[in-house]
C-alpha cells in the first residue's frame, strides 16, 4: 500500500458525501443536510487525525516505557551485571512499544557493536525530545569515563521528575479545560439567539422577494448562516488546539477537542438554525 493510503481514501470519500449532501440532499431534504455535512465531516477528518493522534500516543508511551527501562537497566548493573548482559535482561522484558528497539540495542551490543553507537543508533529511530536528551548525557558521560551507573540513576531520576511535572500540570488544568468548553458553548448559544431570535426579527420581505433590514438595505439571511457556521469551525479549531496543549503539552494533542467541538458545535447551530422565530 502506498503512504498514506488510507487517509487519502478517507478524505476522498468524506467529500464525495459532502458534495453529494450539497448537490442532491440540499434540494430535497434540507433539514439532512447538517447530518450529512456532519458525517462526511467526519469521514473526511477522523480516520486521518486517529492515526496522527495514535502515533502521537505511541510516542508518549514509549517515552514513560524508557523511564521503566533505564530504572531496570540502572539497577541490573547496580546488582554486578555487565552492560551486555544487563542490556540483554532487559531486552527480555515488556515495554510495549519500545521493547523493539531495547531488542534492536541489545543486539547491536551483543554483535560487537559499540554501546555509543548503539544507543545513538537507538536515540535516532524512537526521535523523542526527552529519550535524545538522555541518551545524549549517557553518551558523554560514557566517554570520558563516568560510572554508568550514576549517570544512568541521574538520568531516571530527572525523567521521573519531568514525568510527574506532566502529571501535575494535566491534574490541574481540568478546571480550565472544562471552562473552554463552557466558553464555546456560550459563543454557540449567542449565534443561535442572533440566528433564531434577532436577525428574524430585524429582517422584512422587499417586494423583490429579497430579504431586507428595516430602511431598505439588502441582507442574504443564508450569509449570515454561513458566517456563524465558519466562526463555529475557526473557533472550535483553535480552542480545541489550545485545550489539547494546557492538558497533555501538545497541540497534537488538541485534535480531539477540536472534533469534539465543531461537530458538537455545528449540528447543534444548524438544527436550531433551521427553524427561525420572530420576536416582533
Amino acid at each position: 500500500m502506498p503512504k498514506y493510503f488510507y487517509e487519502s481514501l478517507s478524505i476522498m470519500v468524506g467529500i464525495m458525501i459532502l458534495l453529494l449532501g450539497q448537490v442532491y440532499v440540499a434540494s430535497m431534504l434540507p433539514l439532512l443536510v447538517p447530518i450529512i455535512n456532519v458525517i462526511g465531516g467526519l469521514i473526511a477528518v477522523l480516520p486521518p487525525s486517529l492515526i496522527f493522534y495514535s502515533k502521537y500516543r505511541a510516542k508518549r508511551d514509549m517515552e514513560s516505557q524508557f523511564l521503566v527501562f533505564i530504572r531496570e537497566l540502572t539497577d541490573s548493573i547496580n546488582t554486578g551485571m555487565t552492560l551486555p548482559v544487563a542490556l540483554e535482561y532487559c531486552a527480555k522484558r515488556k515495554y510495549l512499544s519500545l521493547s523493539k528497539y531495547v531488542n534492536d540495542m541489545a543486539s547491536q551490543v551483543n554483535w560487537g557493536i559499540p554501546f555509543e553507537t548503539a544507543l545513538k543508533t537507538f536515540a535516532k529511530r524512537v526521535d523523542i525530545p526527552t529519550v535524545s536528551r538522555a541518551v545524549t548525557t549517557i553518551i558523554e558521560t560514557y566517554k570520558v569515563g563516568g560510572k554508568i551507573s550514576d549517570t544512568l540513576n541521574a538520568v531516571g531520576q530527572s525523567l521521573v521528575a519531568i514525568d510527574k511535572i506532566k502529571q501535575e500540570r494535566t491534574a490541574s488544568v481540568h478546571a480550565q479545560i472544562v471552562t473552554s468548553y463552557l466558553i464555546f458553548f456560550v459563543f454557540i448559544f449567542i449565534l443561535i439567539v442572533l440566528q433564531t431570535f434577532l436577525i428574524p426579527a430585524l429582517v422584512q420581505p422587499s417586494q423583490t422577494g429579497t430579504d431586507t433590514f428595516p430602511g431598505g438595505t439588502p441582507m442574504a439571511t443564508e450569509s449570515y448562516t454561513a458566517s456563524f457556521i465558519n466562526f463555529i469551525i475557526i473557533q472550535g479549531f483553535f480552542a480545541g488546539l489550545v485545550t489539547g496543549k494546557m492538558a497533555e503539552g501538545s497541540v497534537v494533542a488538541g485534535i480531539k477537542h477540536s472534533i469534539l467541538l465543531i461537530a458538537v458545535g455545528y449540528t447543534i447551530f444548524s438544527f436550531t438554525s433551521q427553524f427561525p422565530m420572530r420576536i416582533f
